[in-house]
This record gives structure tokens, C-alpha cells and sequence, in this order.
């Protein structure tokens, strides 16, 4: 099935915070807004949405990009599936209206696309442009994906194998690797936010999504992307350091929810079932997370057992010192069985229909 990536951040870590499958499941840059308008099917919304689609047509004339259809919409502004014209190349292209920032936003979200096109990592979205239309709205255009999220496969197909949990979380280093690397700090970790793709001829290459809460940590140059004291995240993923606000957070507080995606990706539990986001926060200051092998239905080997436990430890110091540490643990986790291209392969083509019999969205 073909999804575009689309901007799907609910932000704050008093909302989404069970992260629950979305109707177009996926993330890109930043929040449109904390509610996504749902397209109805009847005659009068399509006629509506037409309407609407000839202005916004007409409105982005003045720059490389024809829009084809919309698809999201939000309080900040909307996702489209466009194809630049002298490339012709599909991107998902985010308008942003020009009423729903100030200039400090303008001013923030053009260093988060400068953040972004400084990743080069292939296991991170890409950022093809960035750019003001006439009207005074933002752009940005992104590459289009095949794939499904973390969150939707989980919910959709059941819990993944210790082989392919393994398999996946490689890839997700990579990623965090390059962006701790420059002092940048994701915040926004959870399955909803790594995409697995059919991308160049491979199956279940993993993409890192949605870098809007992007900040760089205390030691960068520059601790303003995002505004400062803020919680900001999905509290099924927050780190403990993260719900204090406090102002030395780091890429271990990425780490703590990349093993929260684990235990989700091997159990189809989150770390911690908690009936409001504010008990969830409160179980992440205070209690002991359980581990993985205690609610999966697979073997668990204990080394990716103990790796996860440790990722989710309270204190950053008690965690892997950074992504390339747990990348080097991960190899090292006895497995009976590797997750290869062949074993993906099959499993896509059992799960998901190819592109070209993808429905209209």
C-alpha cells in the first residue's frame, strides 16, 4: 500500500498518548495541529473538497510543485501528494498556513528543515525543498514512501519476532546514530515514527519519520530549535528526564523510548498500560518497567531482554551511553534464527498489497 508521510505529531505529553493506529498512520516534520480533518466519501464533501483542491492549486502555482490530492488536512495546515514538474518526481508536500505561525515559528521551522537536510543518513526521511509561496505559506516537500509504521504493523499483524525486533532496531541506530552525532535530539520516538518500506528493490528498510520536536541537546549551539521548558512528546515514550523538563536532555532520552518501541514491537504492549497519560507519566518518574520476555509469546533472548531494560533505565547514566553502543548490542544478541531479505520478502508479499494495486487514498 502506498502512504504518503504525513504530519501527524499531537505534540504535548498530556495527548496521544497511547498512540493508537491512525486512519493514515504516518509522521513527517512537524505538528499540523492536534486533530486531523477525516475526508468524508459523500457527494457534497467531494464537492467541497474539489472546490478547495482548485484553490490550493491555483495558490501554489508560483512554485516547482503541481499538487495531484490532498491528503490531510489540520489546524496548521495540510498534507498533499504533488509531483515536481521538471523532475517528475511524487514528493509529499506540507503546506503550512501563513495565519497559524508567527515568525518565531517561521523562524523555527525554517531551522528544522535546515536540521533535516544536514541528515544523510538512509534510514532518516528525506527533505528534497523548503520554500515560502507567494501567500506566505511554508513548504516542504518529502520523499513519498511505500511502507506501513511500527505502530500499524503491530496493531494490524500482531507482535515481530526477537529476529526481526533486532533486524529493525539496527536500522533505527543508524538513524539516531547520524542525529546524535550533531547534538540533535529527536523527542518524539515511538513506532508511529519509524516507517518499514519496500525502498530500492529491499524489504523492511526502515525509515526514522517526523523530526518536528527535533532539538539539540545542552552541548549543541544552538538548545533554541524547539521552545525551551516544554514537554514535548508522546507519553507512552517519554523519558523521566524529559517529563521534569529538564534542560539536559540528551540522545539517551531517545534511547529510553527506542526501548519502549521494543518492548512494543516484541509484546504489542506499551512499557507501561496506564488508564490517562498523566498515570503513564507518573509510571515513567516512578515504577520498575517490566520486561519483555514476560509478555511476549516469543523466546526472548535474554541479552535483548537485559538491552532493553537497560534502555529504559531512569537514569540516563544507567542507560547505553549513546546509539552506536546499542547497535554494537544488538549484534551481539544470540539469535536461532536471522531476519533476512527473504524471510521480509515473503512477509510482504502475504501482508501488503503491491503498489500498483494500492487504494485511492
Amino acid at each position: 500500500m502506498l502512504w504518503p508521510l504525513l504530519a501527524l505529531n499531537l505534540g504535548v505529553a498530556t495527548a496521544a498518548a497511547f498512540s493508537p493506529a491512525l486512519v493514515l498512520p504516518l509522521a513527517l516534520l512537524s505538528a499540523l495541529g492536534t486533530g486531523i480533518v477525516l475526508l468524508t466519501a459523500s457527494a457534497g464533501g467531494r464537492r467541497e473538497r474539489d472546490a478547495a483542491s482548485t484553490a490550493a492549486r491555483s495558490g501554489a502555482s508560483d512554485i516547482p510543485y503541481d499538487l495531484h490530492e490532498k491528503l490531510a488536512a489540520g489546524t496548521m495546515g495540510e498534507v498533499w501528494r504533488a509531483r515536481h514538474r521538471q523532475l517528475d518526481r511524487e514528493v509529499a508536500l506540507k503546506r503550512i498556513k501563513a495565519a497559524s505561525i508567527d515568525q518565531e515559528d517561521k523562524a523555527r521551522f525554517e531551522r528544522e528543515a535546515r536540521v533535516l537536510s544536514s541528515l544523510s543518513s538512509p534510514h532518516t526521511v528525506e527533505v528534497f525543498d523548503f520554500g515560502t509561496m507567494p501567500s506566505g505559506e511554508l513548504y516542504f516537500a518529502m520523499e513519498l514512501l511505500d511502507g506501513i509504521d511500527l505502530q500499524t504493523a503491530v496493531s494490524e499483524f500482531g507482535p515481530l519476532a526477537p529476529e526481526r525486533v533486532v533486524y529493525l532496531l539496527l536500522q533505527a541506530c543508524a538513524s539516531l546514530k547520524e542525529a546524535h552525532g550533531q547534538g540533535l535530539v529527536h523527542r518524539d520516538i515511538k513506532p508511529a515514527n519509524f516507517m518499514i518500506c519496500r525502498y530500492g528493490g529491499e524489504f523492511d528498510f526502515l525509515k526514522t519519520l517526523d523530526f518536528g520536536l527535533v532539538k539539540r541537546s545542552a552541548r549543541g549551539d544552538d538548545a533554541g530549535i524547539t521552545r525551551p521548558a516544554a514537554v514535548l512528546g508522546t507519553a507512552a515514550y517519554l523519558a523521566p528526564e524529559s517529563v521534569k523538563g529538564s534542560k539536559f536532555v540528551d540522545g539517551r532520552a531517545d534511547l529510553y523510548a527506542l526501548g519502549a518501541v521494543g518492548f512494543w514491537l516484541l509484546t504489542g504492549r506499551l512499557l507501561f498500560e496506564e488508564e490517562s497519560p498523566m498515570a503513564m507519566v507518573r509510571a515513567h518518574l516512578k515504577d520498575a518497567p517490566p520486561s519483555s520476555s514476560r509478555h511476549s509469546h516469543f523466546a526472548v533472548p535474554p541479552e535483548l531482554d537485559a538491552l532493553l531494560l537497560e534502555c529504559v533505565a531512569k537514569e540516563p547514566s544507567d542507560r547505553p551511553r549513546d546509539a552506536e553502543a546499542v547497535r554494537r548490542r544488538l549484534e551481539r544478541v544470540p539469535l536461532v534464527e536471522r531476519w533476512d531479505q527473504d524471510r521480509a520478502a515473503d512477509w510482504w508479499n502475504t501482508h501488503r498489497a503491491p503498489k500498483d494495486r494500492a487504494p485511492t487514498l
